[in-house]
Parts: C-alpha cells; structure tokens; sequence
C-alpha cells in the first residue's frame, strides 16, 4: 500500500543525521490545508522541556518542497558576483 498525503496532516521520524544540539530530533513533511494551495513542506520537530522539566515538543515548518528538492531563496534575493577575485 502506498501512503498519499493528506491536506494537514504530516509526518516526521527520528533525525538519523543530528549531528549538533540545535539539529531537529525529528524530520519529516507536512501537506499544507487545501486553502493554502495544498503546498508541501519541510517539517521539523524539537523535542523539548519546560522549567519543571515537563516534555513537549516545538514545531518548525520550513521550506517548499518538491520531491527531494529544497526551493528556499536566500533573503534579500541573490547577487551578482564580481569577476575582479585578487588572486
């Protein structure tokens, strides 16, 4: 059976690649609501803890994503480089 994704609904599983403390503990993609283009996105997931040491977990939805490819544009656009490089 193949899994479709559902308009608000997404997915994430353990980061196997977390290398540092601010990596995502888990990463995955969610399908935006159907209002909002049905666009898929970039989901990541941190697991956290309150000051009582309760846990919970903070959301970050990123990027478009089209396949495996990532679409974020740098801020403030890109520009052109120089050919005068000194060396």
């Amino acid at each position: 059976m193949t899994y479709e994704m559902k308009a608000g609904w997404g997915s994430a599983f353990g980061n196997d690649q977390k290398k540092e403390d601010w990596h995502a503990d888990f990463r995955g993609k969610i399908m935006l609501p159907d209002d909002t283009g049905g666009q898929v996105r970039f989901l990541d997931v941190y697991r956290k803890k309150d000051k009582n040491g309760k846990e919970y977990f903070t959301v970050k939805i990123g990027s478009l994503m089209t396949g495996q490819t990532h679409l974020a544009k740098p801020a403030g656009g890109v520009k052109e480089m120089k050919d005068d490089i000194p060396w």
